[in-house]
């Protein structure tokens, strides 16, 4: 019987292994305020409050309900799972045209600030990711140059 548990125990082990790996990657904050801890455990210090929802985070490691999270400045920190949503918004890093098309031939929707953060609708292989921006409730969509964009991998491909 210790023995058949041992497996079991293994197995378990081996399947969060599998779980912890595919929880790495960019993942955006789903609410309005969210803490960032320097430990990953509600009695660890806050080290900064976000303030802003769909901000864009990189996670980096797992401890039971706590993802370890980087920021666009290098900031690490521990955030609970609950806090984290799987839909993929970037942050703006320069200045830029919001074109219509994915080409530098495509008309001008918008001007982009840095700081300003979008949902990724899709981002193919290539220089261009078709982003939506919410500005005074109105939503506006173009391709913007993924280049200036932090919250994707390079050469990462999202359909």
């Amino acid at each position: 019987m210790k023995k058949s548990g041992s497996i079991v125990l293994l197995a378990l082990c081996l399947f969060s292994g599998a779980v912890m790996a595919q929880e790495k990657g960019f993942y955006s904050l789903g609410f309005e305020k969210v803490n960032l801890r320097v430990g990953p455990a509600e009695r660890f210090p806050i080290k900064w409050v976000y303030q802003e929802k769909h901000y864009p985070v990189e996670v980096l490691d797992s401890f039971e309900n706590w993802r370890q999270v980087r920021e666009v400045d290098g900031t690490i920190g521990w955030v609970h799972q609950k806090m984290l949503k799987e839909a993929r918004y970037v942050l703006i890093q320069e200045e830029d045209k919001l074109l219509s098309s994915p080409s530098v031939s495509g008309k001008v929707v918008a001007y982009v600030q840095p700081g300003v953060i979008a949902r990724v609708h899709s981002c193919p292989a290539g220089d261009y990711c078709l982003l939506q921006f919410t500005h005074e409730d109105k939503k506006i969509e173009g391709w913007f140059p993924r280049r200036f964009v932090w919250g994707l991998y390079d050469g990462e491909v999202i359909e």
